[in-house]
């Protein structure tokens, strides 16, 4: 396994937890959220809520490996977890979806079903 460059350890932590509970579990889900997380930050994704809502129906939940912005509007029903969540986003997400952290959705969702990666 490559080692992890990062140097937030709580990111080196959720990175490593989502590795080994993928490999254990057969969960290709995580691994693929671990493998963007290990990305340079610039390479994270950014996805406002205007492009969740464009591409996403009543319903669904979601994952960004990266942050979410809060520039849109959302008018249906969505989970969304992210690593980050600008207070914006977090708060016009409240109104009519939930937000997540991915340790909170990993716990929720072991098995990582019906669960699409958002961005990036």
């Amino acid at each position: 396994m490559k080692k992890i460059k990062k140097t937030n350890p709580n990111l080196v932590s959720l990175i490593e937890g989502m590795r080994s509970k993928g490999y254990n579990d057969e969960v290709a889900l995580w691994v693929a959220l671990s493998k963007r997380l290990s990305k340079p930050t610039r390479h994270q994704s950014e996805v406002n809520i205007s492009k969740i809502n464009r591409f996403t129906k009543d319903g669904d939940t979601i994952v960004v490996p990266g942050k979410v912005l809060g520039s849109g509007e959302l008018d249906h029903k969505v989970t969304v977890a992210a690593y980050k969540f600008s207070q914006v986003a977090k708060d016009k997400i409240a109104k009519s979806g939930e937000t997540l952290t991915i340790p909170e959705l990993m716990e929720r969702n072991p098995k990582g079903s019906k669960v699409r990666i958002f961005g990036g």
